[in-house]
């Protein structure tokens, strides 16, 4: 085997291996299996398959509506009259055809091991499963592109798309963990309503508004970026760079922050639930030591 062609696919590599190894070191409450994190990893390369069918679909979908506005062009390539019906059919393509389509198969794929897992108990274990999973893309779609384009491109996208999708994932599994979290306190919470110990009628725990965030911010992050990339003006280069400067201390700091926060599920429930309903504390103390007595009345 060409000698380089491996050098090739270990700088592709390289990347990926980097950045779950952080991600890895920064969980500190429980460490995840690691049958587990490769299954994720799999799963990343395995969602390749489903964005190339539903992106080719969209994207020629997308094509057909715009096609109205191509002028002729001997290169064959999609050339516009407007600039704007340009730039609107750029962000309309990289929103729809290649942002929503690669982080919807890769929350799905993400989802499909995890959402019932007894190894999801923790704050920080949505960051790890979605980033996984997004690296586990990126490395596939990284050796792709580095062993046709060289080591230039090696370089280019271990500082800017490798990050970029640990970044969507950051996001995405940032959101992730709320859900999780905000679906055990409505749990908990109905328990209590039917124990009597928290009054009925209150508005209960939503996860809605997670589950919405937790596909839409990364689906933002990623189409933003990419149609930057793709605009050509300068201002949209000024734009990207200061784009990947924020993303960059954005999504650290919130590595940083959520591992530092990091509990178990249960504490982050109680602390929900403790927050809500101030006196529930006293009440499952109470309830606690009526349980006692009743036991210990029974044994005489």
């Amino acid at each position: 085997m060409d000698i380089n062609f491996i050098l090739l696919v270990i700088a592709a590599l390289a990347p990926a291996i980097i950045l779950c190894t952080y991600i890895f070191i920064k969980d500190r409450q429980e460490k995840e299996p690691f049958g587990l994190l490769i299954k994720l990893l799999l799963f990343g390369v395995l969602s390749v398959v489903p964005v190339l069918i539903i992106g080719e679909f969209l994207g020629e979908f997308i094509d057909e509506i715009f096609s109205s506005y191509y002028i002729p062009s001997i290169t064959g390539d999609k050339v516009f009259s407007d600039p704007n019906i340009r730039a609107a059919y750029l962000l309309v393509y990289f929103m729809i055809a290649v942002a929503l389509v690669e982080e919807g198969c890769k929350y799905f794929f993400m989802y499909l091991p995890t959402r019932k897992n007894k190894e999801f108990n923790s704050l920080f274990d949505g960051i790890i499963y979605a980033v996984f999973v997004s690296l586990g893309f990126a490395a596939f779609e990284n050796v792709l592109y580095v062993t046709e384009n060289g080591f230039g491109n090696a370089i280019m996208r271990a500082l800017l798309s490798v990050p970029g999708h640990m970044f969507y994932g950051v996001m995405m599994g940032y959101y992730y963990s709320m859900v999780h979290i905000y679906d055990k306190a409505k749990e908990y919470e109905q328990k209590f309503i039917q124990k009597g110990l928290i009054p009925p009628g209150r508005a209960g725990f939503d996860s809605k508004q997670m589950k919405i965030k937790s596909l839409a911010v990364p689906v933002a992050a990623h189409g933003i970026y990419d149609f930057l990339c793709m605009l050509g003006s300068s201002w949209s280069v000024l734009a990207l760079l200061a784009f990947v400067i924020y993303m960059y201390i954005h999504c650290f700091k919130k590595v940083i922050k959520m591992s530092k926060a990091d509990k178990s599920d249960t504490n982050c429930v109680a602390q929900l639930l403790f927050r809500k309903y101030p006196d529930l504390p006293e009440k499952l103390r109470a309830a606690s030591e009526q349980a006692e007595n009743s036991e210990t009345q029974e044994k005489i």
